[in-house]
């Protein structure tokens, strides 16, 4: 039976009681679906998974899409191209990951395409220590729009974001990409706020 636990911030639920390398019942996609949308981050401790039962378990969310090309030019999991790989691991003198030992900066996954996917799940294989630092933040931007000011929330009304496809969120030039410096030459999307459950993001 599945427990869920609110974390204490603004978003955040943890789920236990269920073992994702199974098939997942119709009640509980539903259930975890529901409190993604209201947590917006969901944590599953102590998941061991396939890269198959990763997939599996995602389709139960929708369609995959396809990693965004990386600094290299191939898939970083051949025999399953629809995963992406984060590492910092080097074998033989070549990254066996994307974004390396770089710092990412605060993104949202894919958003330079014009229907970005609605979420991503992170399989951990390897997590440093606390010590270590490199701990993954997430931000609620429905939060964030719902305190702005007045003045501030007016002056977003109507504006474009435009989204760069060139780089990754670690700032490495993407293969088969040249390096923009005028906004007029973005590779990319352009992007209006999404509103989901009557809810807007900044």
């Amino acid at each position: 039976m599945l427990e869920i636990k609110n974390l204490d911030a603004p978003l955040g639920a943890q789920i236990s009681g269920i073992d994702l390398s199974r098939p997942v019942t119709s009640s509980d996609v539903r259930t975890i679906g529901d409190v993604w949308r209201e947590r917006l981050v969901v944590v599953f401790h102590g998941q061991k998974l396939t890269d198959p039962e990763l997939i599996a378990f995602s389709k139960n969310f929708g369609e995959l899409d396809p990693p965004g090309a990386n600094p290299y030019g191939q898939p970083f999991n051949k025999q399953h191209p629809e995963l992406n790989v984060i590492s910092n691991v080097v074998e033989d003198g070549k990254p066996i990951g994307n974004l390396g030992d770089g710092e990412a900066v605060w993104h949202a996954d894919m958003t330079y395409v014009e229907v970005p996917p609605k979420a991503a799940m992170l399989h951990s294989l390897e997590v440093p220590p606390p010590e270590a630092g490199g701990n993954t933040y997430f931000a609620n931007m429905f939060a964030a729009y719902e305190t702005l000011p007045v003045d501030l929330k007016k002056a977003t009304e109507d504006k474009v974001a435009v989204h760069d496809a060139s780089t990754n969120s670690a700032g490495m030039l993407r293969k088969g990409y040249r390096q923009v410096t005028d906004v007029r030459d973005v590779v990319g999307a352009r992007q209006r706020p999404h509103h989901i459950g009557g809810h807007t993001p900044l």
